[in-house]
């Protein structure tokens, strides 16, 4: 799978899944802009991948996603990939979070989205082609104790995804999702590490046995932004080693 002559944003590319996607994507012959809030992060990134340009974005300010696509296509022409992976979980009990807490959930995980999504649809409808990838979550799909914002966020995307398909599909241009399971970045890391046991009582709840790794993930973005997809469209997929196949059976701590 080719993307020679094509463009990509990856937005959340600082580390983890972004920085996988944005490496895949360059790997693959596209010109990329890893594009993150942490300057440091992207420029490093930059530094060691070829085809990789770093641009510093905060995904939850309108303008300034619309002034990160704006000036794609005036460096290089054209958008072909919108990658949008940026959101951030408050872990805790719906009745103890704080406005601040829910509206910084929001504004991380589906504001961000729904802002990447509309800008480079805009940009993407005239052409008549272009790819948008919206990473997701299993949060999305059904309760989970303590990510009851997270998870509403992570619902809507899903929804986001599906109505931008539903209303574009015959215009060439294609939005989905992608839903991770546990994998192993740094944020999973650190949260798996408060719990009891650890990360390795952790990992061994996993269906597989392991976290996924951020290039597996990647790998799904890389099928979604080549023409092998040319027919898949409006379409949410886990990549989740079976997460989201499971019956339910979690056990709710008292609070």
């Amino acid at each position: 799978m080719r993307l020679d002559g094509r463009v990509a944003i990856v937005a959340g590319a600082g580390s983890g899944i972004g920085a996988a996607i944005a490496q895949r994507l360059a790997a693959a012959g596209a010109q990329v802009i890893a594009a993150d809030i942490d300057r440091k992060a992207v420029e490093a990134l930059a530094a060691k991948v070829a085809g990789v340009a770093a641009q510093t974005c905060d995904v939850t300010e309108s303008a300034a996603v619309e002034a990160l696509i704006d000036g794609a296509v005036q460096r290089f022409g054209r958008l072909d990939v919108m990658v949008n992976n940026v959101g951030s979980a408050d872990a805790g009990w719906l009745k103890d979070a704080t406005d601040e807490s829910y509206q910084r959930v929001l504004a991380l995980t589906l504001s961000s989205a729904f802002y990447g999504t509309r800008a480079a649809l805009r940009v993407m409808l005239p052409r008549g082609s272009g790819s948008i990838i919206n990473i997701s979550s299993g949060a999305g799909f059904g309760g989970a104790p303590g990510l009851a914002t997270y998870g509403a966020a992570k619902a809507g995307v899903n929804n986001l995804t599906l109505s931008a398909a539903v209303e574009n599909a015959r215009s060439g241009v294609r939005v989905n999702a992608i839903s991770p399971g546990a994998i192993r970045t740094p944020a999973i890391l650190a949260w798996a590490a408060s719990l009891p046991g650890g990360v390795p009582a952790y990992e061994a709840t996993l269906l597989p046995g392991r976290f996924g790794r951020p290039e597996e993930i990647a790998a799904a973005a890389l099928f979604l932004a080549s023409d092998e997809a040319s027919f898949v469209n409006g379409a949410v997929i886990p990549v989740d080693g079976a997460a989201c196949s499971r019956v339910a059976a979690i056990d709710i701590p008292k609070h």
